[in-house]
């Protein structure tokens, strides 16, 4: 029993002498931008480019091409795992 709490406050201690850096969420702005940037200029262009095409024909287009992405991370998982 005095085991465990010795080893409760060692955390503790650690925990409190950790340096926890949060930011707020409008801190580093432009890499966020950066990021969501391609996808949503791929949307504005699908929907631009196929007036016929709807919001629904684009998330199953962008389902689709998530769908064989992952399928061809599965099948290289498969083939390395048994190396």
């Amino acid at each position: 029993m005095e085991e465990e709490r010795k080893k409760l406050e060692k955390m503790y201690q650690e925990l409190n002498e950790e340096d926890t850096n949060i930011k707020k969420w409008n801190q580093a702005l432009i890499p966020k931008a950066i990021l969501l940037f391609p996808p949503i200029a791929f949307a504005f262009t699908f929907l631009k480019i196929n007036t016929d095409k709807s919001l629904i024909d684009l998330l199953g287009f962008v389902a689709m091409g998530c769908l064989l992405v992952s399928g061809g991370i599965f099948l290289n998982y498969l083939l390395s795992k048994g190396n």
